[in-house]
Protein backbone atom coordinates (compact mmCIF):
# COMPACT_ATOMS: atom_id res chain seq x y z
CA UNK A 1 0.00 0.00 0.00
CA UNK A 2 1.43 3.39 -0.61
CA UNK A 3 -1.11 5.75 1.48
CA UNK A 4 0.05 6.77 4.73
CA UNK A 5 -2.96 5.66 7.22
CA UNK A 6 -1.79 6.43 10.43
CA UNK A 7 -3.81 9.36 12.01
CA UNK A 8 -3.37 11.36 15.60
CA UNK A 9 -6.20 12.01 17.94
CA UNK A 10 -5.30 13.67 21.04
CA UNK A 11 -2.30 12.51 22.03
CA UNK A 12 -2.31 9.21 20.82
CA UNK A 13 -0.75 7.96 17.23
CA UNK A 14 -2.77 5.03 15.35
CA UNK A 15 -1.55 2.99 12.77
CA UNK A 16 -4.73 3.29 10.31
CA UNK A 17 -8.18 4.73 11.54
CA UNK A 18 -9.66 1.66 11.71
CA UNK A 19 -11.63 0.36 15.30
CA UNK A 20 -13.67 -2.08 16.33
CA UNK A 21 -17.55 -1.17 17.45
CA UNK A 22 -18.22 -1.84 20.80
CA UNK A 23 -20.23 -5.11 21.63
CA UNK A 24 -19.01 -6.49 18.08
CA UNK A 25 -15.66 -7.66 18.62
CA UNK A 26 -15.52 -9.12 22.52
CA UNK A 27 -12.18 -8.20 24.57
CA UNK A 28 -10.26 -9.39 21.30
CA UNK A 29 -9.25 -12.61 22.32
CA UNK A 30 -11.76 -14.32 20.23
CA UNK A 31 -10.23 -13.02 16.81
CA UNK A 32 -6.62 -13.34 17.58
CA UNK A 33 -6.52 -16.69 16.07
CA UNK A 34 -8.26 -15.73 13.31
CA UNK A 35 -7.21 -12.09 11.78
CA UNK A 36 -4.28 -10.09 11.73
CA UNK A 37 -4.29 -7.31 14.02
CA UNK A 38 -2.21 -4.57 11.85
CA UNK A 39 -5.11 -3.81 9.46
CA UNK A 40 -6.34 -2.11 12.94
CA UNK A 41 -5.56 1.27 14.94
CA UNK A 42 -7.01 -0.32 17.74
CA UNK A 43 -10.14 -1.84 19.26
CA UNK A 44 -13.41 -1.02 21.45
CA UNK A 45 -14.00 -3.66 24.10
CA UNK A 46 -18.09 -5.08 24.64
CA UNK A 47 -19.31 -2.76 27.45
CA UNK A 48 -18.95 -3.30 30.98
CA UNK A 49 -20.48 -2.38 34.33
CA UNK A 50 -20.34 -2.64 37.69
CA UNK A 51 -22.58 -5.81 38.23
CA UNK A 52 -23.07 -8.79 36.03
CA UNK A 53 -25.22 -8.27 33.71
CA UNK A 54 -27.20 -11.40 31.93
CA UNK A 55 -28.74 -9.90 28.67
CA UNK A 56 -32.30 -9.49 27.44
CA UNK A 57 -33.64 -12.68 26.78
CA UNK A 58 -33.75 -14.43 23.66
CA UNK A 59 -34.09 -14.13 20.86
CA UNK A 60 -31.00 -11.35 20.67
CA UNK A 61 -30.56 -10.52 17.08
CA UNK A 62 -32.01 -10.45 13.56
CA UNK A 63 -31.66 -9.40 10.36
CA UNK A 64 -33.23 -6.97 8.30
CA UNK A 65 -33.60 -6.46 4.28
CA UNK A 66 -30.60 -4.17 3.17
CA UNK A 67 -28.26 -5.46 5.19
CA UNK A 68 -28.99 -3.97 8.54
CA UNK A 69 -28.86 -6.25 12.29
CA UNK A 70 -30.84 -5.53 15.32
CA UNK A 71 -29.98 -6.39 18.51
CA UNK A 72 -31.45 -6.90 21.82
CA UNK A 73 -28.29 -7.83 24.10
CA UNK A 74 -28.88 -5.73 26.71
CA UNK A 75 -25.13 -5.17 27.96
CA UNK A 76 -24.29 -8.63 28.94
CA UNK A 77 -21.09 -8.81 30.66
CA UNK A 78 -19.41 -10.36 33.68
CA UNK A 79 -19.01 -6.86 35.43
CA UNK A 80 -16.15 -5.21 36.68
CA UNK A 81 -14.41 -7.40 39.17
CA UNK A 82 -14.96 -11.08 37.03
CA UNK A 83 -13.50 -9.12 34.16
CA UNK A 84 -10.29 -8.03 35.91
CA UNK A 85 -10.28 -11.53 37.74
CA UNK A 86 -10.54 -13.51 34.61
CA UNK A 87 -10.63 -11.64 31.55
CA UNK A 88 -7.99 -8.65 31.76
CA UNK A 89 -5.11 -10.92 30.88
CA UNK A 90 -6.99 -11.82 27.17
CA UNK A 91 -7.22 -8.45 25.98
CA UNK A 92 -4.60 -7.95 22.68
CA UNK A 93 -2.81 -4.85 24.37
CA UNK A 94 0.47 -6.11 22.35
CA UNK A 95 -1.16 -6.45 18.86
CA UNK A 96 -3.29 -3.11 19.14
CA UNK A 97 -4.43 -0.25 21.03
CA UNK A 98 -7.14 -1.41 23.60
CA UNK A 99 -10.13 1.05 24.92
CA UNK A 100 -12.64 -0.90 27.50
CA UNK A 101 -16.27 0.34 26.82
CA UNK A 102 -17.98 1.94 30.34
CA UNK A 103 -21.53 1.44 31.01
CA UNK A 104 -23.33 2.79 33.95
CA UNK A 105 -26.75 3.68 35.26
CA UNK A 106 -25.84 6.68 37.17
CA UNK A 107 -22.45 8.97 37.08
CA UNK A 108 -21.19 7.17 40.33
CA UNK A 109 -21.46 3.66 38.42
CA UNK A 110 -19.35 5.17 35.61
CA UNK A 111 -16.32 6.49 38.19
CA UNK A 112 -16.83 3.06 40.02
CA UNK A 113 -16.07 1.02 37.14
CA UNK A 114 -13.46 3.71 35.44
CA UNK A 115 -11.58 3.51 38.98
CA UNK A 116 -11.10 -0.11 39.00
CA UNK A 117 -10.06 -0.38 35.20
CA UNK A 118 -7.51 1.59 36.00
CA UNK A 119 -5.42 -0.55 37.74
CA UNK A 120 -5.06 -2.06 34.49
CA UNK A 121 -1.70 -1.98 32.59
CA UNK A 122 -1.20 -1.65 28.95
CA UNK A 123 -4.80 -0.18 27.89
CA UNK A 124 -5.11 2.71 25.50
CA UNK A 125 -8.13 4.23 27.41
CA UNK A 126 -12.07 3.73 27.25
CA UNK A 127 -15.29 4.71 25.79
CA UNK A 128 -18.41 5.97 27.55
CA UNK A 129 -21.42 4.16 26.41
CA UNK A 130 -24.10 7.34 27.00
CA UNK A 131 -26.57 5.67 24.35
CA UNK A 132 -27.52 2.05 24.46
CA UNK A 133 -31.41 2.25 23.39
CA UNK A 134 -31.68 -1.43 24.05
CA UNK A 135 -31.94 -1.09 27.99
CA UNK A 136 -34.62 0.70 30.26
CA UNK A 137 -32.21 2.82 32.36
CA UNK A 138 -28.99 4.67 32.10
CA UNK A 139 -27.60 5.57 28.95
CA UNK A 140 -29.86 6.81 26.88
CA UNK A 141 -31.37 9.31 29.23
CA UNK A 142 -27.82 10.52 30.58
CA UNK A 143 -26.64 10.54 26.51
CA UNK A 144 -30.02 12.79 25.97
CA UNK A 145 -28.98 15.28 28.73
CA UNK A 146 -26.12 17.86 28.21
CA UNK A 147 -25.69 18.65 31.76
CA UNK A 148 -25.72 14.77 32.66
CA UNK A 149 -22.90 14.01 29.59
CA UNK A 150 -21.06 16.82 31.11
CA UNK A 151 -20.73 15.77 34.84
CA UNK A 152 -20.45 11.77 33.49
CA UNK A 153 -17.48 13.03 31.42
CA UNK A 154 -15.78 15.36 34.23
CA UNK A 155 -15.88 12.85 36.99
CA UNK A 156 -14.35 10.24 34.26
CA UNK A 157 -11.59 12.70 33.54
CA UNK A 158 -11.05 13.43 37.18
CA UNK A 159 -9.61 9.44 37.39
CA UNK A 160 -7.15 8.88 34.47
CA UNK A 161 -5.11 11.05 31.78
CA UNK A 162 -5.83 8.46 29.41
CA UNK A 163 -8.24 8.93 26.33
CA UNK A 164 -11.82 9.03 26.78
CA UNK A 165 -14.19 8.85 24.13
CA UNK A 166 -17.80 9.53 24.21
CA UNK A 167 -20.38 7.82 22.73
CA UNK A 168 -23.47 10.25 21.64
CA UNK A 169 -27.42 9.45 21.15
CA UNK A 170 -28.24 9.67 17.52
CA UNK A 171 -32.06 10.31 18.94
CA UNK A 172 -31.70 13.95 19.31
CA UNK A 173 -32.01 16.09 16.12
CA UNK A 174 -29.55 18.60 18.00
CA UNK A 175 -26.24 17.50 18.11
CA UNK A 176 -24.21 20.10 19.28
CA UNK A 177 -25.17 20.89 22.51
CA UNK A 178 -24.68 17.06 23.29
CA UNK A 179 -20.98 17.17 21.54
CA UNK A 180 -20.03 20.26 23.61
CA UNK A 181 -21.16 19.30 26.94
CA UNK A 182 -18.68 15.95 26.23
CA UNK A 183 -15.71 17.96 24.96
CA UNK A 184 -15.69 20.96 27.13
CA UNK A 185 -15.46 18.51 30.16
CA UNK A 186 -13.07 16.57 28.97
CA UNK A 187 -13.40 13.91 26.05
CA UNK A 188 -10.86 13.14 24.14
CA UNK A 189 -13.33 11.82 20.86
CA UNK A 190 -16.82 11.55 20.21
CA UNK A 191 -18.02 8.20 19.11
CA UNK A 192 -20.99 8.79 16.48
CA UNK A 193 -23.12 7.18 16.15
CA UNK A 194 -24.98 4.55 18.39
CA UNK A 195 -27.90 1.94 17.07
CA UNK A 196 -31.04 3.94 16.27
CA UNK A 197 -34.32 2.05 18.13
CA UNK A 198 -35.66 -0.53 15.66
CA UNK A 199 -37.89 -3.59 15.44
CA UNK A 200 -39.22 -6.46 13.51
CA UNK A 201 -42.68 -8.86 13.12
CA UNK A 202 -42.92 -12.18 11.86
CA UNK A 203 -46.55 -11.51 10.30
CA UNK A 204 -47.08 -15.36 10.31
CA UNK A 205 -47.23 -15.92 13.60
CA UNK A 206 -47.67 -11.99 14.60
CA UNK A 207 -44.51 -12.30 16.55
CA UNK A 208 -41.64 -9.86 17.16
CA UNK A 209 -38.55 -11.14 16.19
CA UNK A 210 -36.76 -9.88 19.32
CA UNK A 211 -37.17 -10.95 23.28
CA UNK A 212 -37.93 -7.56 24.02
CA UNK A 213 -39.58 -6.55 21.17
CA UNK A 214 -37.41 -3.32 20.06
CA UNK A 215 -33.64 -3.29 19.83
CA UNK A 216 -30.66 -1.29 18.68
CA UNK A 217 -30.76 -1.15 14.87
CA UNK A 218 -26.99 -1.09 12.88
CA UNK A 219 -25.56 -2.10 9.67
CA UNK A 220 -25.26 -0.48 6.20
CA UNK A 221 -28.80 1.26 6.37
CA UNK A 222 -27.44 3.86 9.97
CA UNK A 223 -24.81 5.31 6.84
CA UNK A 224 -26.55 8.28 5.49
CA UNK A 225 -27.96 8.92 9.53
CA UNK A 226 -24.62 8.83 11.20
CA UNK A 227 -22.87 10.78 8.15
CA UNK A 228 -24.64 13.40 8.93
CA UNK A 229 -24.22 13.30 12.82
CA UNK A 230 -20.81 12.92 11.89
CA UNK A 231 -20.74 16.12 10.37
CA UNK A 232 -22.62 18.15 12.57
CA UNK A 233 -20.70 17.03 15.10
CA UNK A 234 -17.14 18.01 13.74
CA UNK A 235 -18.66 21.31 12.83
CA UNK A 236 -19.59 22.11 17.14
CA UNK A 237 -16.80 20.82 18.09
CA UNK A 238 -12.56 20.34 17.47
CA UNK A 239 -11.61 17.13 19.11
CA UNK A 240 -11.71 13.99 16.89
CA UNK A 241 -15.01 11.84 15.71
CA UNK A 242 -14.66 8.31 15.77
CA UNK A 243 -17.19 7.36 13.20
CA UNK A 244 -19.96 4.19 13.68
CA UNK A 245 -22.65 2.93 11.54
CA UNK A 246 -22.89 1.53 8.02
CA UNK A 247 -19.44 0.97 6.89
CA UNK A 248 -19.13 -2.16 4.75
CA UNK A 249 -16.15 -0.70 2.31
CA UNK A 250 -13.24 1.45 1.70
CA UNK A 251 -15.28 4.19 0.14
CA UNK A 252 -17.89 4.52 3.02
CA UNK A 253 -14.27 5.37 5.13
CA UNK A 254 -13.23 7.80 2.55
CA UNK A 255 -17.32 9.36 3.17
CA UNK A 256 -17.01 9.73 6.46
CA UNK A 257 -13.57 11.15 6.59
CA UNK A 258 -14.79 13.93 4.68
CA UNK A 259 -17.68 14.38 6.55
CA UNK A 260 -15.16 15.07 9.80
CA UNK A 261 -14.42 11.93 11.35
CA UNK A 262 -10.80 10.59 11.96
CA UNK A 263 -11.40 7.20 13.49
CA UNK A 264 -13.65 4.27 11.86
CA UNK A 265 -15.60 1.53 13.68
CA UNK A 266 -16.33 -1.40 11.76
CA UNK A 267 -19.42 -3.61 13.38
CA UNK A 268 -21.91 -5.33 11.55
CA UNK A 269 -19.38 -6.07 8.78
CA UNK A 270 -17.17 -7.98 11.00
CA UNK A 271 -20.24 -10.22 11.71
CA UNK A 272 -20.21 -11.49 8.11
CA UNK A 273 -16.60 -11.13 7.03
CA UNK A 274 -13.88 -10.89 9.71
CA UNK A 275 -11.64 -10.42 7.56
CA UNK A 276 -13.05 -7.16 6.45
CA UNK A 277 -10.58 -4.48 7.40
CA UNK A 278 -7.57 -5.85 5.16
CA UNK A 279 -9.68 -5.27 2.21
CA UNK A 280 -11.39 -2.06 3.28
CA UNK A 281 -7.47 -0.48 4.04
CA UNK A 282 -6.86 -1.74 0.04
CA UNK A 283 -10.33 0.08 -1.63
CA UNK A 284 -8.89 3.02 0.66
CA UNK A 285 -5.47 2.44 -0.25
CA UNK A 286 -7.11 1.99 -4.01
CA UNK A 287 -9.21 5.87 -3.56
CA UNK A 288 -6.28 7.48 -2.10
CA UNK A 289 -3.97 6.69 -5.07
CA UNK A 290 -6.50 7.14 -7.67
CA UNK A 291 -7.13 10.66 -6.31
CA UNK A 292 -3.31 11.65 -5.18
CA UNK A 293 -3.72 11.53 -1.66
CA UNK A 294 -0.45 10.51 0.67
CA UNK A 295 -1.98 10.62 3.85
CA UNK A 296 -5.54 9.55 5.10
CA UNK A 297 -5.44 13.16 7.08
CA UNK A 298 -5.62 14.49 4.08
CA UNK A 299 -9.00 13.64 3.35
CA UNK A 300 -10.30 14.59 7.38
CA UNK A 301 -13.01 17.14 7.12
CA UNK A 302 -12.53 17.93 3.08
CA UNK A 303 -16.30 17.64 2.08
CA UNK A 304 -16.09 20.25 -0.81
CA UNK A 305 -19.70 22.01 -0.37
CA UNK A 306 -21.73 22.72 -3.74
Amino acid sequence: MTTDFNVAMSGLNFRTPLLTGSGTFGYGDEFLSLIDYAPFGGIVTKSLSVRPRPGNPPPRICETPGGGVINSIGLANPGVEAFLAEKAGILPVKETKVFLSIFGETVEEFVTVMSRLETLEGISGYELNLSCPNVKQGGISIGGDSSAIAETVRECRNITDKFIAVKLTPHHTQVAPLAEAAAKNGASALTMINTLVGMMIDVETRMPLLGTVTGGYSGLPLKPVALAKVWQASKAVDIPIWASGGIVNGLDCIEFLLAGATGLQLGSVLFADPYSPGRILEEMDDYCRRHGVKSVEELIGALEKP
